[in-house]
Protein backbone atom coordinates (compact mmCIF):
# COMPACT_ATOMS: atom_id res chain seq x y z
CA UNK A 1 0.00 0.00 0.00
CA UNK A 2 2.97 2.26 -0.52
CA UNK A 3 2.58 5.37 -2.66
CA UNK A 4 -0.49 6.65 -4.41
CA UNK A 5 -3.22 4.22 -5.32
CA UNK A 6 -4.74 6.53 -7.94
CA UNK A 7 -3.98 8.96 -10.73
CA UNK A 8 -5.82 12.22 -11.41
CA UNK A 9 -6.20 14.26 -14.58
CA UNK A 10 -7.89 17.62 -15.19
CA UNK A 11 -10.04 18.47 -18.20
CA UNK A 12 -11.50 21.80 -19.26
CA UNK A 13 -11.02 25.17 -17.61
CA UNK A 14 -12.13 26.04 -14.11
CA UNK A 15 -14.06 29.31 -13.83
CA UNK A 16 -16.35 31.08 -11.36
CA UNK A 17 -19.45 30.35 -13.44
CA UNK A 18 -18.44 26.77 -14.34
CA UNK A 19 -19.38 23.71 -12.29
CA UNK A 20 -16.61 21.23 -11.47
CA UNK A 21 -17.40 17.51 -11.65
CA UNK A 22 -15.34 15.01 -9.66
CA UNK A 23 -15.33 12.02 -12.01
CA UNK A 24 -14.10 8.62 -10.74
CA UNK A 25 -13.66 5.80 -13.25
CA UNK A 26 -15.05 2.27 -12.89
CA UNK A 27 -12.85 -0.42 -11.33
CA UNK A 28 -9.89 -1.38 -13.51
CA UNK A 29 -10.64 1.34 -16.07
CA UNK A 30 -8.13 4.00 -17.11
CA UNK A 31 -9.26 7.54 -17.84
CA UNK A 32 -8.48 7.03 -21.53
CA UNK A 33 -11.20 4.37 -21.88
CA UNK A 34 -13.93 6.69 -20.58
CA UNK A 35 -12.71 9.84 -22.28
CA UNK A 36 -15.85 9.70 -24.44
CA UNK A 37 -17.95 10.32 -21.31
CA UNK A 38 -15.68 13.11 -20.08
CA UNK A 39 -15.94 14.79 -23.48
CA UNK A 40 -19.73 14.79 -23.15
CA UNK A 41 -19.40 16.77 -19.93
CA UNK A 42 -16.88 19.14 -21.47
CA UNK A 43 -19.22 19.87 -24.38
CA UNK A 44 -21.86 20.89 -21.83
CA UNK A 45 -19.45 23.39 -20.29
CA UNK A 46 -18.33 21.48 -17.18
CA UNK A 47 -14.83 21.36 -15.73
CA UNK A 48 -13.80 17.76 -14.89
CA UNK A 49 -11.34 16.29 -12.39
CA UNK A 50 -10.99 12.62 -13.38
CA UNK A 51 -9.59 9.82 -11.21
CA UNK A 52 -8.52 6.29 -12.10
CA UNK A 53 -7.68 3.80 -9.36
CA UNK A 54 -5.36 0.83 -9.05
CA UNK A 55 -6.68 -2.65 -9.83
CA UNK A 56 -4.64 -3.85 -6.82
CA UNK A 57 -7.44 -2.61 -4.58
CA UNK A 58 -9.13 -5.96 -5.31
CA UNK A 59 -6.56 -8.17 -7.06
CA UNK A 60 -4.25 -8.17 -4.03
CA UNK A 61 -7.07 -9.63 -1.89
CA UNK A 62 -6.09 -7.27 0.93
CA UNK A 63 -9.24 -5.56 2.27
CA UNK A 64 -7.16 -2.84 3.92
CA UNK A 65 -6.29 -1.35 0.53
CA UNK A 66 -9.85 -0.12 -0.11
CA UNK A 67 -10.05 2.20 2.94
CA UNK A 68 -6.56 3.49 2.17
CA UNK A 69 -7.55 4.17 -1.44
CA UNK A 70 -10.67 6.04 -0.33
CA UNK A 71 -8.65 8.04 2.18
CA UNK A 72 -6.07 9.04 -0.44
CA UNK A 73 -8.64 10.02 -3.06
CA UNK A 74 -10.65 11.95 -0.48
CA UNK A 75 -7.60 13.93 0.61
CA UNK A 76 -6.70 14.76 -2.98
CA UNK A 77 -10.24 15.92 -3.75
CA UNK A 78 -10.22 18.14 -0.67
CA UNK A 79 -6.95 19.80 -1.69
CA UNK A 80 -8.09 20.38 -5.27
CA UNK A 81 -11.43 21.81 -4.16
CA UNK A 82 -9.61 24.15 -1.74
CA UNK A 83 -7.46 25.41 -4.61
CA UNK A 84 -10.48 25.89 -6.86
CA UNK A 85 -12.39 27.76 -4.14
CA UNK A 86 -9.42 30.10 -3.78
CA UNK A 87 -9.80 30.77 -7.53
CA UNK A 88 -13.47 31.63 -7.13
CA UNK A 89 -15.11 28.31 -8.09
CA UNK A 90 -18.18 27.56 -5.95
CA UNK A 91 -20.16 24.77 -7.69
CA UNK A 92 -18.97 21.19 -7.14
CA UNK A 93 -20.59 17.85 -7.95
CA UNK A 94 -19.58 14.33 -8.89
CA UNK A 95 -20.09 11.39 -11.20
CA UNK A 96 -18.75 8.04 -10.02
CA UNK A 97 -19.06 4.68 -11.76
CA UNK A 98 -18.94 1.21 -10.17
CA UNK A 99 -16.05 1.33 -7.65
CA UNK A 100 -15.88 5.08 -8.33
CA UNK A 101 -19.47 5.34 -7.15
CA UNK A 102 -18.62 3.61 -3.87
CA UNK A 103 -15.61 5.86 -3.29
CA UNK A 104 -17.80 8.93 -3.70
CA UNK A 105 -20.42 7.40 -1.39
CA UNK A 106 -17.67 7.77 1.22
CA UNK A 107 -16.90 11.38 0.24
CA UNK A 108 -20.23 13.18 0.59
CA UNK A 109 -21.55 14.88 3.71
CA UNK A 110 -19.17 15.57 6.56
CA UNK A 111 -16.15 14.31 4.60
CA UNK A 112 -16.39 16.77 1.67
CA UNK A 113 -19.36 19.07 2.29
CA UNK A 114 -18.76 20.97 -0.95
CA UNK A 115 -20.12 18.00 -2.94
CA UNK A 116 -23.78 19.01 -2.90
CA UNK A 117 -25.02 17.07 -5.93
CA UNK A 118 -23.96 14.07 -7.93
CA UNK A 119 -24.53 10.76 -9.67
CA UNK A 120 -23.78 7.28 -8.37
CA UNK A 121 -23.50 5.24 -11.57
CA UNK A 122 -24.47 1.86 -10.03
CA UNK A 123 -24.35 1.21 -6.30
CA UNK A 124 -24.99 -1.29 -3.54
CA UNK A 125 -22.96 -3.64 -1.38
CA UNK A 126 -19.25 -3.48 -2.27
CA UNK A 127 -18.41 -6.88 -0.75
CA UNK A 128 -21.27 -8.66 -2.51
CA UNK A 129 -20.36 -6.91 -5.74
CA UNK A 130 -16.81 -8.22 -5.54
CA UNK A 131 -18.10 -11.68 -4.60
CA UNK A 132 -20.23 -11.72 -7.75
CA UNK A 133 -17.05 -11.43 -9.84
CA UNK A 134 -15.75 -15.00 -10.05
CA UNK A 135 -12.04 -14.25 -10.60
CA UNK A 136 -11.87 -11.81 -7.69
CA UNK A 137 -13.87 -14.14 -5.48
CA UNK A 138 -11.42 -16.97 -6.18
CA UNK A 139 -8.44 -14.77 -5.31
CA UNK A 140 -10.03 -13.79 -2.00
CA UNK A 141 -11.05 -17.36 -1.14
CA UNK A 142 -7.46 -18.47 -1.80
CA UNK A 143 -6.33 -15.88 0.78
CA UNK A 144 -8.81 -17.18 3.35
CA UNK A 145 -11.55 -14.58 2.92
CA UNK A 146 -15.27 -15.30 2.99
CA UNK A 147 -18.12 -12.96 2.07
CA UNK A 148 -19.15 -12.41 5.74
CA UNK A 149 -15.55 -11.57 6.72
CA UNK A 150 -15.25 -9.17 3.80
CA UNK A 151 -18.53 -7.47 4.72
CA UNK A 152 -17.27 -7.10 8.27
CA UNK A 153 -13.95 -5.63 7.12
CA UNK A 154 -15.73 -3.02 5.00
CA UNK A 155 -18.68 -2.34 7.32
CA UNK A 156 -17.59 1.22 8.19
CA UNK A 157 -17.25 2.04 4.49
CA UNK A 158 -20.57 0.43 3.64
CA UNK A 159 -22.37 2.42 6.32
CA UNK A 160 -20.52 5.76 6.55
CA UNK A 161 -21.56 8.54 8.91
CA UNK A 162 -22.76 11.21 6.49
CA UNK A 163 -23.62 13.83 9.07
CA UNK A 164 -26.27 16.15 7.61
CA UNK A 165 -27.08 16.12 3.88
CA UNK A 166 -29.77 18.79 3.87
CA UNK A 167 -30.04 20.39 0.45
CA UNK A 168 -27.98 17.67 -1.26
CA UNK A 169 -29.38 16.00 -4.39
CA UNK A 170 -28.16 12.61 -5.58
CA UNK A 171 -29.28 10.01 -8.10
CA UNK A 172 -28.34 6.35 -8.50
CA UNK A 173 -28.30 4.99 -12.06
CA UNK A 174 -28.80 1.24 -12.22
CA UNK A 175 -30.38 -1.71 -14.02
CA UNK A 176 -32.46 -4.70 -12.93
CA UNK A 177 -30.20 -6.80 -15.14
CA UNK A 178 -26.93 -5.68 -13.53
CA UNK A 179 -25.46 -8.99 -12.36
CA UNK A 180 -22.81 -7.40 -10.11
CA UNK A 181 -24.65 -4.52 -8.45
CA UNK A 182 -28.37 -5.04 -9.18
CA UNK A 183 -30.84 -2.20 -8.76
CA UNK A 184 -32.73 -4.19 -6.11
CA UNK A 185 -29.72 -3.88 -3.75
CA UNK A 186 -29.68 -0.08 -3.75
CA UNK A 187 -32.75 0.72 -1.69
CA UNK A 188 -31.29 -0.10 1.74
CA UNK A 189 -28.38 2.27 1.08
CA UNK A 190 -30.72 5.11 0.17
CA UNK A 191 -32.28 5.13 3.63
CA UNK A 192 -29.27 6.56 5.56
CA UNK A 193 -28.95 9.36 2.98
CA UNK A 194 -32.66 10.13 3.15
CA UNK A 195 -32.57 10.21 6.95
CA UNK A 196 -29.63 12.62 6.74
CA UNK A 197 -31.79 15.00 4.69
CA UNK A 198 -30.72 14.34 1.10
CA UNK A 199 -32.98 14.21 -1.93
CA UNK A 200 -32.09 10.80 -3.44
CA UNK A 201 -33.65 8.89 -6.32
CA UNK A 202 -32.96 5.87 -8.52
CA UNK A 203 -33.11 5.91 -12.32
CA UNK A 204 -33.12 2.73 -14.36
CA UNK A 205 -31.00 2.51 -17.51
CA UNK A 206 -31.35 -0.14 -20.25
CA UNK A 207 -28.64 -2.78 -19.90
CA UNK A 208 -27.90 -6.52 -19.91
CA UNK A 209 -25.14 -6.71 -17.29
CA UNK A 210 -22.90 -4.62 -15.03
CA UNK A 211 -20.58 -3.40 -17.77
CA UNK A 212 -23.41 -2.26 -20.01
CA UNK A 213 -25.18 -0.67 -17.03
CA UNK A 214 -22.07 1.41 -16.35
CA UNK A 215 -21.72 2.35 -20.03
CA UNK A 216 -25.40 3.32 -20.27
CA UNK A 217 -24.97 5.56 -17.22
CA UNK A 218 -21.86 7.14 -18.71
CA UNK A 219 -23.71 7.88 -21.94
CA UNK A 220 -26.50 9.53 -19.96
CA UNK A 221 -24.01 11.42 -17.78
CA UNK A 222 -24.95 15.04 -18.66
CA UNK A 223 -28.66 14.18 -18.50
CA UNK A 224 -28.31 12.61 -15.04
CA UNK A 225 -26.22 15.52 -13.77
CA UNK A 226 -28.80 17.98 -15.04
CA UNK A 227 -31.41 16.17 -12.91
CA UNK A 228 -29.54 16.74 -9.66
CA UNK A 229 -27.63 19.95 -10.16
CA UNK A 230 -29.20 23.07 -8.73
CA UNK A 231 -28.75 25.48 -11.62
CA UNK A 232 -27.54 28.83 -10.42
CA UNK A 233 -28.47 32.10 -12.13
CA UNK A 234 -25.60 33.74 -13.96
Amino acid sequence: MQGRLFQAEEFGTAAQNTATIIFICPYGTPVEKVRFAIQRFLRKGYHVLAYQTTAAVFTEADPMILPELISQVREDIRSRIARLISEGVTDFGFFGSSLGSFILYNCVGREIPELRWGVFNTGGNIARGLWNMSELRQVHVARGWSLPRLEEAWAELQWPDFGRLDGCRFVFASSRRDDIAPMSDISEYLEPMLRAGADVSVREVPAIGHRTTVIAGLLKGPQLVRMVRAVRPI
